[in-house]
C-alpha cells in the first residue's frame, strides 16, 4: 500500500505521519503489534528515523514500550522513518519518506507479507481496502495504490514509460501515475472521468469510494487474486483518458509491475 501527497508544510507532514503510523499499527499491523508484546511469538520490531536536519538518526527497539517516543519523532516531520516487524524474515513495515522534488512530496507505505490464501480471502482484502480508504479520507492524495509484489517508488506506468519521478510527481494531478488492484484517482482526474458516480456507472469496479478531502478510491476486484489480466484491461480502458501517452515497455528492473501493453492515447 502506497500513497503520495502533494508538498505539505512541516507541521502538516508531521501530523500526517503520526496519523498514518497510528492507523497502520492499530489496523493491518495490529496482530503483529500484539505478537511483539508476547515473547513466545518471536516477533520483534526496529524503527529507524532520519531527521531532516543534518544526518541525525534515531533507532527505537521494541515498539510496544516506545510508542510515545515514536509519535514525538514523527511529529518532527523526519526525512525518513520506517518500522519493521521481523522474525526469521521481515514480516511487515510501515514507512514515511519525502521526495526532494519541487517541494518534498510525501510518501506513506504499508508493506505486508500475505499468503496465497489471504490474496483470495474477501474478508482480508476488504479489511485492507477499508483501512486504506479511512487512512486517506482526509489527505487528498495525488496518487495511491494497493498491489502485490511491488516494492518500488515507481508505479507501473512510470516504469513502463521510463518517466522519472521529478517529471511524474509534479504532473500527478494532470496525468494518473498508474493503475493497480486499488487505485486512488485524484479529484481533478476523477472529474474528467465522470466523478465517482460516473466511475461507478462504468460497471468495471468492485467498489468506488469517494474520499472526503478529495479523490476516489477504485477497487478493481473483490480480492487481490481476482485482479486478473482481463480485469486489469477493463480498468485500463476506463482510466486511459487520464493516463500519460506513450507505448509502454517491460522494464527488467521492475519485473513484477503489471500493465497493459498499449498506448493509452489509442483508446477511444
Amino acid at each position: 500500500m502506497e500513497a503520495t501527497l502533494d508538498p505539505l508544510g512541516e507541521a502538516a507532514r508531521g501530523t500526517a505521519a503520526v496519523a498514518w503510523f497510528r492507523r497502520a499499527l492499530s489496523g493491518p499491523l495490529a496482530e503483529l503489534v500484539r505478537q511483539e508484546e508476547r515473547v513466545e511469538y518471536g516477533v520483534h520490531t526496529g524503527t529507524s528515523i532520519r531527521q531532516s536536519e543534518g544526518s541525525r538518526r534515531t533507532h527505537i527497539d521494541h515498539l510496544g514500550r516506545n510508542r510515545g517516543r515514536l509519535d514525538e519523532e514523527l511529529a518532527k516531520s523526519p526525512e525518513w522513518a520506517v518500522t519493521e516487524f521481523y522474525g526469521e524474515d521481515v514480516l511487515a513495515r510501515v514507512q514515511c519518506s519525502y521526495f526532494p522534488v519541487e517541494g518534498e512530496w510525501s510518501q506513506f507505505v504499508v508493506g505486508l507479507q500475505a499468503g496465497s490464501s489471504s490474496l483470495s480471502d474477501p474478508e482480508y482484502c476488504t479489511t485492507l481496502v477499508n483501512f486504506f480508504a479511512q487512512a486517506l479520507d482526509d489527505l487528498n492524495p495525488a496518487f495511491a495504490r494497493i498491489e502485490r509484489d511491488s516494492f518500488s517508488d515507481w508505479s507501473n506506468i512510470e516504469a513502463a514509460l521510463t518517466r522519472d519521478l521529478d517529471e511524474s510527481l509534479p504532473e500527478g494531478r494532470d496525468f494518473l501515475r498508474g493503475y493497480a488492484w486499488v487505485t486512488v484517482c485524484p479529484e481533478e482526474l476523477a472529474s474528467r472521468l465522470g466523478g465517482h458516480q460516473g466511475l461507478a456507472a462504468s460497471g468495471v469496479f468492485h467498489r468506488v469510494i469517494p474520499l472526503r478531502a478529495g479523490g476516489v478510491l477504485l477497487q478493481a476486484s473483490e480480492t487481490l487474486a481476482g485482479y486478473t489480466d482481463q480485469v486489469m484491461g477493463q480498468v485500463f480502458r476506463v482510466l486511459a483518458p487520464v493516463l500519460p501517452e506513450g507505448q509502454p515497455h517491460p522494464d527488467p528492473s521492475h519485473p513484477n509491475l503489471r500493465f497493459v501493453l498499449r498506448d493509452a492515447a489509442t483508446v477511444r
